[in-house]
């Protein structure tokens, strides 16, 4: 298993993504640059949105004066009156790790929000996205990617997913004399693709796509992709390009291959009423909400688990387990080719997933 020190819905990953790796112990009885989100397709002729950037403030600003208290009070129950859905879960699961460990969730302040407003054409949507950094990591070329969904025209907006996703390209040059990066211990160093620049009309408003009803089938094929035994999965796919969320995710999933252990991962995808936006090359972001299950145990009676880090914790430190079930939630955001062909899987929670749940059967 892995952990990774963040502040939930806030999270923001540079260049390299460095995760702080634990793998659970075992004994036998015997992860030159300009925002795309500012980027704009010209189209002509685009009607005015009815909802306004104006409005997307108010709503974020709301959101993140409100999730900042409830977090300095440690109060999950405030938090339902601006999140709802897979970002509460992970909210509340986050916030009982934190008691497990006697430790506390500092607030974070995202700063320079780049506001997403589908351009539907007709009425108000129902959903948008906010991108923003975090106070004192403005250079960081990775952005938070929020998103707000309400259940009719009028109704109440909370955030229901936040992921991240590297907007910023690196730098053309680079100093000659530049020390060369050391990998950390227990580090591991990833290099997403910069999301490609979305599609705008003239009034400003993100383009969604028109096949978003097939775009979004990509969350069910990703979900699969990263269902297998340890260490039988497959790297190469039909459906995805290779990457650090796909091929190297695999990769380091096989990794954790014990002899005295049976490992097995199980995802699905969840429906969401994420909007899914057109890129300007024609092609799809979408936003993809998976929820996974992680099985480890041990191949006979005599083998036990005893885990570390995260997992110790929720469980109560010091026990052995002939058993572990773990509930994981991945958001991850996808690029659709248009036209099809192999997706490209821009970032993914799955190296150091929330867990929101942690059971086990204790050996004896």
């Amino acid at each position: 298993m892995i952990t990774r020190k963040r502040a939930r819905g806030w999270s923001a990953m540079g260049v390299a993504a460095l995760l702080t790796m634990g793998v659970a112990g075992c004994s036998s009885g015997s992860g030159s640059g300009t925002s795309p989100a500012s980027s704009a397709a010209g189209a002509s002729g685009s009607a005015a949105p009815s909802f306004t950037e104006a409005q997307a403030q108010q709503v974020f600003e709301r959101y993140v004066k409100e999730r900042q208290a409830a977090t300095e009070k440690g109060d999950t129950e405030a938090l339902a009156r601006v999140e709802d859905g897979q970002l509460l879960k992970e909210n509340r699961a986050e916030a009982q790790l934190h008691q497990a460990n006697g430790t506390k969730n500092d607030p974070i302040r995202p700063v320079r929000p780049v506001y997403l407003i589908p351009q539907t054409g007709s009425g108000a949507p129902q959903s948008f996205a906010v991108l923003s950094k975090t106070e004192g990591r403005e250079t960081d070329r990775s952005s938070t990617l929020t998103f707000f969904t309400r259940d009719q025209a009028g109704g109440e907006w909370k955030a229901v997913v936040a992921t991240w996703v590297v907007t910023e390209a690196p730098p053309t040059t680079a100093p000659t004399d530049a020390p060369s990066a050391t990998p950390v211990p227990g580090q591991l160093s990833l290099q997403p693709k910069v999301m490609p620049a979305l599609a705008r009309g003239a009034s400003g408003g993100v383009e969604l796509s028109p096949t978003a009803e097939t775009d979004t089938g990509v969350c069910g094929r990703y979900a699969k992709y990263l269902s297998f035994t340890v260490p039988a999965g497959k790297p190469e796919s039909a459906d995805f390009e290779r990457g650090d969320f796909t091929s190297g995710l695999v990769g380091y999933f096989n990794g954790w291959d014990q002899k005295v252990l049976e490992r097995s991962l199980s995802f699905r995808s969840l429906t969401n009423a994420l909007p899914t936006f057109r890129l300007k090359d024609g092609g799809s972001l979408v936003t993809c909400t998976l929820e996974g299950t992680y099985l480890d145990r041990g191949r006979t009676p005599a083998n036990w688990i005893e885990p570390d880090g995260d997992t110790d914790a929720l469980l109560g430190r010091g026990r052995k387990w002939s058993s572990i079930e773990e509930v994981w939630s991945v958001p991850a955001v996808v690029e659709v080719p248009q036209g099809g062909g192999p997706a490209t899987v821009l970032s993914s929670e799955a190296y150091g997933a929330t867990k929101l749940s942690v059971t086990g059967v204790e050996w004896k």
